[in-house]
């Protein structure tokens, strides 16, 4: 099953240079996903019965061409691979023309939402979803980040306020985004986002961001004060 949507690029989703910002690209990535996992005929039901839920542990944007403001794309998702622990997606940004503009993969594991522990899900279940074709023309690298072996620069803690919020009571994923944005090169666009989420951050949290920069690469490690690392996001130019 494949879902699709329709998005304006408006000017709340743009940065200084005019076109989408990298949490907003994020966000449209994210929200034809959250709707085709409610319009999914097969896992849709078995959530809203069992208390399963999926949780982001990845995603990888692949960044051809950033639209700009007012542009018209389309964004299709579709699962390409489901077993009984995880689930992986691609999800495509679509010029107006139909040529592509973002590629991306997110994976995914099932969480029972009573004890937030992984869960199984029933081999009959994942038989009866539909999985398509994954994205033939995509580089499928690991959803795990190896940090570069270089000296980290630490820097101030960031607060976790209301704004990072989601319905699900922790930082939303494309609000990392927004954090560790900051840490880029002016004037940089990187072509590679690459995410792994570990730990969920609550409100009123902290983060302390450590800064890895090596030749074409930039990766933040998002730590607890406890130095436990709640996620790594890398950019490659």
């Amino acid at each position: 099953m494949i879902y699709e949507m329709k998005r304006t690029v408006r000017c709340s989703q743009i940065g200084e240079d005019g076109a989408i910002r990298n949490s907003a690209l994020v966000d449209f990535l994210q929200d034809c996903s959250l709707k085709h996992l409610d319009n999914e005929p097969v896992m849709s039901p078995f959530f809203r019965e069992t208390g399963c839920i999926m949780f982001l542990i990845s995603r990888q944007l692949d960044i051809v061409r950033k639209p700009m403001l007012d542009e018209n794309v389309t964004v299709r998702t579709w699962t390409y691979e489901l077993n009984r622990l995880y689930g992986f997606r691609n999800t495509v940004i679509y010029g107006e023309n139909g040529d592509i503009l973002i590629k991306s993969i997110a994976g995914g594991c099932f969480i029972d939402s009573s004890n937030m522990r992984t869960t199984k899900v029933p081999q009959e279940v994942i038989d009866r979803v539909v999985k398509e074709p994954k994205l033939e023309d995509m580089e499928y690298l690991s959803r795990k980040i190896s940090l570069p072996h270089t000296p980290a620069k630490v820097f101030d803690p960031v607060q976790i306020n209301r704004c990072f919020i989601d319905m699900n009571k922790h930082v939303n994923n494309a609000r990392y985004i927004d954090i560790t944005d900051e840490f880029l090169p002016d004037g940089v666009q990187a072509k590679r986002i690459r995410c792994e989420y570990k730990l969920p951050v609550r409100r009123d949290s902290v983060v302390i961001p450590k800064v890895y920069t090596t030749s074409g690469l930039v990766a933040v490690d998002l730590c607890s004060p406890e130095d436990k690392s709640y996620a790594l996001v890398e950019y490659s130019f």
